[in-house]
C-alpha cells in the first residue's frame, strides 16, 4: 500500500507541469486573449459579488474591494499560511462579520442566519474570538446582549469550570450503541500516545459498549469494581439488552487475561487522572440534561488546546469526538440555514489513521447538499498530510486563501494573471519568481482563488484588536466572556465534583444501578459504511 501511494504521488507530481500549461492556456482562452489584467479582475469582482448578501475578503491594488457572495464563501475552503502571516486575522474578520449580522449588534448590520462550529486545537483563535464576542456584548443593547448570551455554546475546560460532555450517551439514537462505542474507541486509541494490543483494543471496545448500554459516564472506580467483583458485575449486567455485551462480561474472568485487564484499568486511570477531564466527562448524562441547555444554540466554539496541565492527546481526542457528532448530525440538519464547520490547525486533527478521515474528506464534498461547508485552516497543509488527503481537499474545496507559503503557492500559480506590462521572460523564470514572491508576502497579503475565477492578490481587511474595539483590556474581555457567555454552557468544578461523588456513592458503592435506557430497534447508522452513505458516498465508490 505504501508503494502504491508513492507511485500515485509520483505520477501526480510528474504531471504538474503539464497541468500548469493546460491551466494557463485555459485562462488565456477564457479571457479571449484580448483582456488585460484590470479588465479580468473587474469581471471577477462583479461575478464574485453576485448574490443578495456578500462578505468582504480584502482589497486589490488601488483599494478595489473584493466581496464574495455568502453562498460561495460558506462552502468548503482552505485557509493556509505561515505563523504571523495574517491568516488568523482574516478568519476572525470573516467570523466576526457573520456573528455581528447574526446577533444584529447594531442597526447597520445586515441580518443573516447561520450556524457555526469552531474546533480549535491550539487555543489562539478560540481565545481571540471569545474576546471579540465579549466586545460585541459590551457594545450591544439589552436585546442583542440576550441574543449573544443565548446563542453561544462554549466548550472549554479549566480547574474552575468545565463544559459537561457525555461521550457514551446515545439518547438521541442517531447511531447504534455498538457503532458509537466503536467510534469512541477508535478515536481514543488513535489519540493515545500509548500502544494498544488487539486484545486490549477489544477489551476497551466492549467496556465502552457497556457504558453506552447503561448510559454511564467513564469512571475509574466503576471500572475497577466491574472487573474485580463478579457479584457486582452481575448486578450491572441485569437488564442489558445487548446479548453480546452480557456474554462478554459474564465470561470475562475466563476469557480476559489478567495482564490485559490490568492494562485496561491503567489506561482508564491515566485518562481520568486529569481533573479537567474527569470533571467534564464524569458527570452522569442524566444530570447533564438538567444542568445546561445545549440544543438551540447556533454558535459553538470549542477550545481543545493543550496546556501546562493537559496533554495534547486529550484535546485531540475530545475534538475528534465533537467532529464525529457533527458529521453524524449534519445530514439531518435544515439545509435552508447555512452551516459552517471551522477546523483550526486541521492537520493536527486529520493526521493519523482514524476511520473518520475518509468520512471527513467526503463531507467536504457532500455536505453542501445539507447547506454546510468546512473551512480547513493550516500552516503547512502540503507537507503535513498524506498526498492523497491533500489531493482530496484540493478537489473538494470551493475556494483557497494562501498567505506566506511556498508549496501551496504551486496550486495558485496556474491561475495567476500577469500584469499588462509584464516583461518577456521564460515560463520557468516566471514560475520561480512567483514562488519566491508568495513565500515572502507581507503580513495580511494573500492570494484568493475561487474556482472558476483568476487568482486575486489581496490585502486582508484591517481588524482592530478586541481591546481597541471595546476600550477594555484583554483580561477584562476574557472575564466578561466567561461571566456573561461561557457560563451559560459550563458548570463549576465544585458542582461537577459533587455530582460525580453522588453517582459513585449510589452506583459504585451501594450498587443502586438505574435501569438501562431502552435500546433503539432501528439505528440510523451502525458502521462506517452507513456513515459514508449518509454523507452521500455510495458504497464501493473510490475516493479521490
Amino acid at each position: 500500500m505504501d508503494f502504491l501511494n508513492m507511485l500515485i504521488d509520483w505520477l501526480f507530481r510528474s504531471n504538474q507541469k503539464e497541468s500548469y500549461r493546460r491551466a494557463l492556456e485555459y485562462e488565456a482562452e477564457k479571457a479571449g486573449g484580448t483582456l488585460g489584467q484590470n479588465e479580468i479582475f473587474a469581471r471577477a469582482r462583479e461575478e464574485l459579488a453576485a448574490g443578495d448578501t456578500t462578505i468582504t475578503f480584502g482589497h486589490l491594488a488601488r483599494d478595489q474591494l473584493i466581496a464574495v457572495s455568502l453562498q460561495v464563501a460558506l462552502m468548503s475552503a482552505l485557509i493556509i499560511g505561515a505563523t504571523g502571516s495574517g491568516k488568523t486575522r482574516l478568519l476572525l474578520h470573516l467570523l466576526t462579520t457573520l456573528l455581528r449580522r447574526l446577533f444584529r449588534v447594531s442597526p447597520d448590520d445586515a441580518p443573516f442566519d447561520f450556524e457555526l462550529e469552531l474546533v480549535d486545537p491550539k487555543l489562539e483563535t478560540f481565545d481571540l474570538l471569545g474576546q471579540y464576542l465579549a466586545a460585541m456584548w459590551l457594545s450591544a443593547g439589552d436585546e442583542a446582549r440576550e441574543r449573544i448570551a443565548g446563542s453561544v455554546r462554549v466548550i472549554d475546560w479549566s480547574p474552575d469550570a468545565v463544559t459537561p460532555f457525555a461521550p457514551f450517551d446515545n439518547a438521541g439514537g442517531d447511531v447504534s450503541n455498538a457503532y458509537l462505542a466503536f467510534l469512541r474507541t477508535d478515536v481514543a486509541i488513535q489519540s493515545s500516545p500509548q500502544a494498544y494490543t488487539e486484545s486490549l483494543r477489544q477489551a476497551r471496545f466492549m467496556f465502552n459498549r457497556l457504558l453506552v448500554e447503561r448510559r454511564f459516564p467513564p469512571n475509574y472506580r466503576f471500572a475497577v469494581r466491574l472487573f474485580t467483583n463478579e457479584r457486582y458485575r452481575r448486578t450491572i449486567l441485569e437488564g442489558v439488552p445487548d446479548a453480546d455485551v452480557r456474554s462478554y462480561f459474564e465470561a470475562v474472568d475466563r476469557t480476559l487475561p489478567r495482564q490485559t485487564r490490568d492494562a485496561l484499568l491503567r489506561r482508564i486511570q491515566s485518562d481520568m487522572s486529569f481533573p479537567e477531564v474527569r470533571l467534564s466527562m464524569g458527570i452522569p448524562p442524566a444530570e447533564i440534561d438538567k444542568l445546561v441547555r445545549v440544543s438551540g444554540r447556533p454558535i459553538v466554539i470549542g477550545n481543545y488546546g493543550c496546556s501546562m496541565s493537559l496533554p495534547l492527546s486529550m484535546g485531540k481526542e475530545r475534538a475528534s469526538y465533537r467532529i464525529i457528532d457533527i458529521l453524524l448530525a449534519a445530514p439531518r440538519r435544515d439545509p435552508r440555514r447555512r452551516g459552517l464547520l471551522v477546523l483550526e490547525e486541521s492537520p493536527v486533527l486529520l493526521s493519523g489513521s482514524s476511520e473518520l478521515g475518509e468520512p471527513l474528506m467526503a463531507a467536504a464534498r457532500t455536505l453542501r447538499s445539507a447547506g454546510m461547508g468546512i473551512w480547513f485552516c493550516a500552516q503547512d497543509l502540503a507537507n503535513a498530510l498524506p498526498s492523497q488527503v491533500v489531493r482530496t481537499l484540493l478537489l473538494n474545496t470551493r475556494w483557497w486563501s494562501v498567505f506566506q507559503s511556498r508549496e501551496e503557492a504551486e496550486w495558485i500559480y496556474p491561475h495567476v494573471v500577469p500584469p499588462d506590462d509584464d516583461v518577456e521572460e521564460s515560463e520557468a523564470d516566471r514560475h520561480r519568481e512567483f514562488l519566491r514572491a508568495v513565500h515572502g508576502l507581507r503580513r495580511q497579503h494573500f492570494y484568493l482563488l475561487v474556482k472558476g475565477q483568476p487568482a486575486l492578490p489581496l490585502r486582508a481587511p484591517d481588524l482592530p484588536d478586541p481591546e481597541a474595539s471595546a476600550g477594555e483590556t484583554a483580561s477584562k474581555l476574557r472575564e466578561v466572556f466567561r461571566r456573561e457567555i461561557a457560563s451559560q454552557s459550563m458548570v463549576s468544578a465544585k458542582v461537577a465534583s459533587r455530582l460525580i461523588e453522588e453517582w459513585e456513592s449510589r452506583v459504585v458503592d451501594q450498587s443502586e444501578v438505574p435501569p438501562p435506557t431502552a435500546s433503539k430497534t432501528k439505528p440510523t447508522v451502525s458502521n462506517v459504511d452507513d456513515l459514508l452513505r449518509q454523507l452521500g458516498v455510495k458504497k464501493g465508490r473510490k475516493q479521490s
